[in-house]
């Protein structure tokens, strides 16, 4: 069976995309905060002026 749409990591509130870290359970949306995502296609595009994940998650070294 192949699946029509691609799946993604989005928001389970709104389905915009979302990226999550790999040692971390829980993703930024910029409309809903802190959430747990799930693996789901993408309904809604992402905002206009949406933070870089990569600002919220900086890495330690």
């Amino acid at each position: 069976m192949t699946t029509s749409t691609p799946v993604h990591t989005v928001c389970p509130h709104c389905k915009r995309p979302v990226t999550v870290q790999p040692d971390q359970r829980r993703a930024q949306c910029p409309e809903h905060g802190l959430i747990v995502p799930m693996r789901s296609a993408i309904a809604n595009p992402p905002l206009p002026s949406t933070p870089s994940v990569v600002l919220l998650y900086p890495q330690v070294a």
